[in-house]
């Protein structure tokens, strides 16, 4: 029995193919997936994943700019020509969707963002860089107090993280969250 023809695709839409195929499983199995695990997924042959992907960790950095562009497109950031901001609120809300995306991602975030990938290809912070510019703007608002921004942001952004952790290993997640949000207002709450 032959098999069905293949598809014909653009290229681009063959090379997401193959990201989804491996974002799902490393979401669900983690480090344990090899290329061989992905093409069967894509269904393509092992030549078409080289073909897009010269290395395996070109394919990381693939998921790791769409991790990243994904979080950034779901959770914009305000301009002040929309309206009043509420820059506490905007910290918050930003702080409880960075860890729920993380959460949902979690074996996909291990691979891209804690693993000896990332070691050999370090990403310029985008969390710390956002968590930054919203310090920065609430301070010119009056909404924060005088905190230097950047060790600030990479400070809060560890316990953001950590809160995602903890809530990962079994924590109460509103209580997790409550504790991390007094932490955030009385870091950021400005001079009285």
């Amino acid at each position: 029995m032959s098999k069905p023809p293949r598809r014909r695709l653009p290229p681009e839409a063959r090379r997401l193919e193959i990201v989804e195929a491996a974002e799902r499983l490393i979401n669900t199995h983690g480090s344990r997936v090899r290329v061989e695990d992905v093409v069967r997924e894509a269904g393509v042959a092992k030549g078409t994943f080289f073909l897009y992907f010269p290395t395996w960790d070109d394919l990381l950095e693939a998921i790791r700019v769409r991790l990243v562009a994904t979080f950034d497109a779901a959770h914009p950031l305000p301009t002040e020509l929309e309206g009043q901001i509420d820059w506490p609120a905007l910290m918050e809300t930003q702080a409880a969707a960075f860890i729920d995306h993380t959460l949902s991602r979690r074996g996909l975030g291990e691979a891209v963002f804690h693993s000896d990938f990332a070691q050999r290809r370090p990403l310029a912070d985008n969390a710390v860089l956002r968590l930054s510019a919203v310090i920065r703007a609430g301070q010119e608002a009056g909404a924060f107090g005088p905190v230097d921004p950047e060790p600030t942001a990479r400070l809060l952004f560890a316990a953001i993280h950590d809160a995602a952790d903890t809530i990962a290993a079994g924590a109460g997640r509103e209580a997790a969250i409550a504790a991390l949000l007094n932490l955030l207002r009385r870091t950021l709450a400005p001079d009285v």
